[in-house]
């Protein structure tokens, strides 16, 4: 990740920026290699759907180029760009909220095809974890996305957030036990509803 390419002596990240900035399409091709999965991760620690993902993750890196000669190189240039991820999505997610609460057309939805209910009860798990993930505070839920979700290592997860490795450490932490709890109080209340129902 990060860590090997600047051990195997490849520019960094400010560097590439500068370049870019001078009209180089090599480094903004390398910028963008590097920071494709990290900026997916941090879009996807806002947004629920895959297809508003793509579209905010597309949008930053065309910000980011609008914006890249206001950039200057004696900051670190991976919050720079996170911080532009956030901000698209969470103007992504407002914009998913207004089109959620507006009425949909008659006969616009269709029941889709009740699948097998291994199907049924993992997608319900995977909802219980969206849920319980949305819930986190936002640095801690992208701490945790990035981290236990898409691998990055703390001291990578710590640079692409601009915080420190024990801020990163004591989020994830964090995360990690707020959602345990609030999966097992979800299991726990679906039991009890069972057992009354039953």
């Amino acid at each position: 990740m990060h860590e090997s390419r600047l051990l195997a002596g490849e520019p960094s990240d400010e560097v590439l920026a500068q370049r870019v900035q001078l009209g180089d399409r090599d480094a903004l091709e390398q910028l963008v290699g590097r920071f494709l999965r990290p900026i997916h991760a941090v879009t996807a620690s806002f947004l629920p759907e895959r297809a508003d993902v793509d579209d905010a993750v597309q949008e930053t890196f065309l910000r980011a180029l609008d914006r890249m000669a206001s950039y200057s190189a004696d900051r670190p240039f991976a919050p720079w760009l996170y911080e532009i991820a956030r901000n698209v999505a969470r103007n992504h997610l407002a914009a998913s909220v207004r089109r959620r609460t507006e009425p949909l057309p008659v006969g616009g939805l269709e029941e889709p095809a009740p699948g097998p209910d291994i199907v049924l009860e993992r997608a319900e798990i995977r909802r219980r974890v969206d849920a319980a993930i949305a819930e986190l505070p936002e640095q801690r839920r992208t701490a945790f996305r990035l981290h236990d979700v898409d691998g990055y290592t703390t001291n990578e997860t710590a640079r692409l957030m601009g915080l420190s490795v024990g801020t990163i450490r004591s989020h994830v932490h964090h995360a990690r036990r707020a959602l345990r709890t609030a999966l097992a109080n979800s299991f726990e209340r679906t039991g009890e509803k069972q057992e009354i129902d039953t």
